[in-house]
């Protein structure tokens, strides 16, 4: 992906499986046009996407870009909010079906360009493989629900030591600061993962950050028992006062807490820094989570917090090593598709939805 292009996840691997976001990527009562692309693994869906981004980006509109949680190379969906117009993978895990057929949401069927013949002679491998594929997804899954359950017991080992006052104070001081006083509107919230638990490691989208934002506080937490609070208390004074926020959530967090908010209107954006993921570059300041911590009570954990943080990153490593494992089968998977595909009328068709859009 390159630097200036602002990219998010809308799906995630989780310790409760597969969650997608797709649902809030658009208004189905808000007057856009989303097209809905059925299809199966290498016939095009990510390379259609990737062709009309450009070419909307070359007209000089704004494009958000969905990436691939199980292949970050690849793209899931892609939204262009200046015109209100989508374009998104309906396939699974992520399957999407139109809730306006028609009025709202058109199907591209990429089904009408492949050889069924050809396809249906290899039905028996094609199946066997599918069924490996899933399998892996099912194993990470595991080793992802285990890693979660340790990191939630560091929050809760921890929830006796935060000072819940503290953090109602500081977060009250800081939205006075930065977003004024609630005017009667409030803001919209859409939520986005920033972060990914994919064949590539533990991605993190962070040079999307400064595309949105000219500030980027670091809120340092190893063990996430106070930006659970924090973040959710500044996202509320944000929405009141009819701000819009970007709500990214953990994607290891049983309880779906918020990790990240970015308020673009405020100029500024709160990135939750720990082990598995920091800037990689310097904040414009940080807020340290320990002075919301009694120390005494961290003191009397820290062998456990750090054995616990420790089995989850093996955990989650394992998880990655069956994603990749999982990725490879379904390249594999792919090469049953793309000889079977006639890739000419999939450019066709794209250079069609470019055209639609930018007239």
């Amino acid at each position: 992906m390159s630097e200036n292009q602002v990219s998010f996840f809308a799906g995630a691997n989780t310790p409760g499986g597969f969650v997608s976001l797709f649902d809030g990527l658009y208004d189905a009562y808000g007057d856009w046009k989303v097209y809905i692309i059925k299809g199966g693994p290498g016939t095009g869906k990510s390379g259609l996407m990737k062709h009309i981004a450009a070419e909307v980006e070359k007209a000089g509109l704004f494009v958000e870009r969905l990436n691939c949680s199980s292949d970050p190379g690849s793209l899931d969906a892609v939204r262009i909010p200046e015109i209100k117009a989508c374009l998104m993978d309906g396939t699974a895990p992520h399957t999407m079906d139109p809730k306006f057929p028609g009025a709202v949401e058109e199907i591209l069927n990429l089904g009408e360009f492949w050889d069924a013949d050809r396809l249906r002679e290899q039905a028996g491998a094609i199946r066997e493989t599918a069924a490996l594929n899933q399998e892996m997804h099912r194993r990470s899954s595991r080793f992802l629900s285990a890693a979660g359950t340790l990191l939630e017991e560091n929050k809760r080992l921890l929830a006796p030591s935060v000072h819940i006052d503290k953090i109602r104070n500081y977060a009250s001081r800081f939205a006075a600061r930065e977003f004024g006083k609630p005017n009667g509107k409030i803001g919209t919230e859409h939520r986005r993962y920033l972060s990914g638990i994919t064949p590539d490691g533990i991605v993190v989208k962070a040079g999307t950050l400064p595309l949105l934002c000219r500030r980027v506080i670091a809120l340092d937490d190893e063990y996430g028992a106070v930006s659970r609070y924090l973040i959710r208390l500044l996202r509320s004074y944000a929405l009141a006062a009819g701000l819009d926020v970007i709500s990214c959530l953990c994607p290891m967090s049983v309880c779906q807490d918020i990790e990240h908010i970015i308020i673009p209107a405020a100029d500024l954006a709160v990135f939750t820094e720990n082990s598995f993921h920091r800037l990689p570059f310097e904040p414009a300041r940080r807020i340290h989570a320990r002075r919301f911590l009694e120390e005494e009570v961290l003191g009397e954990h820290r062998c456990r917090l750090k054995f616990n943080r420790r089995a989850a990153a093996q955990l989650i490593d394992e998880s990655i090593s069956l994603l990749k494992n999982a990725k490879s089968i379904h390249d594999r998977l792919e090469r049953f598709y793309i000889p079977a595909m006639d890739f000419d009328q999939v450019d066709a068709l794209a250079q069609e939805i470019t055209g639609r859009l930018l007239s």
